[in-house]
């Protein structure tokens, strides 16, 4: 009902119009703006009709396909801004992680350090305990070997010395004496 009213309503202003710019023409036998009223009502209505719904059709799909993008670019600009503070959470937990594993290598380098001072230190303890017990063997090897040296060149300093100026009754009394004192040596067994 409404859409006949509109047309109607449409019909009477049009022939307002027509009968305001009349010259008093006729066409067989009907006035021009009665004619100018119905031509421009018709082709009002066939423009509506074969024109304007196709358009309004076209119009519509549209209006929803842009509504539907948008509606997708709010949710893929939802999902980006999810997805952002996933990353931005994650970057800062790696960036923790990261200080963490820093922190803990210092420490572990501090006690790996201090561990190979201490290692270092009882190494050095070690090798200066090598050191000085073969220092002191060579010393007590040199020692013996110059104590034996000594003690051979003193009996034969001695034997040349006896052999030179002892006289054969000096060797008679120290035979005697050797002989007395094996002879006492004998005797407390």
């Amino acid at each position: 009902m409404k859409p006949v009213v509109g047309w109607i309503l449409f019909f009477v202003c049009a022939l307002i119009f027509a009968i305001v710019v009349d010259k008093g023409v006729t066409h067989i036998g009907i006035p021009d703006y009665i004619w100018l009223s119905v031509n421009l009502t018709l082709f009002v209505y066939l423009l509506g009709r074969y024109v304007g719904r196709p358009m309004a059709a076209f119009l519509d799909s549209r209006r929803e396909g842009i509504a539907e993008d948008l509606a997708n670019a709010r949710r893929q600009l939802e999902e980006a801004d999810s997805l952002h503070a996933e990353v931005s959470r994650r970057l800062a937990e790696v960036e923790e992680e990261v200080t963490q594993l820093k922190d803990r290598a210092v420490v572990d380098a501090a006690a790996e350090e201090a561990e190979i001072a201490e290692q270092t230190k009882g190494d050095e303890e070690r090798f200066l305990q090598r050191v000085n017990d073969e220092i002191s063997r060579r010393e007590a090897e040199t020692r013996e070997r110059l104590a034996q040296d000594t003690a051979d060149l003193t009996a034969q300093l001695a034997r040349e010395l006896l052999e030179r100026e002892m006289t054969d009754d000096d060797r008679r009394r120290v035979f005697e004496r050797s002989l007395a004192a094996m002879q006492g040596l004998k005797g407390k067994e």
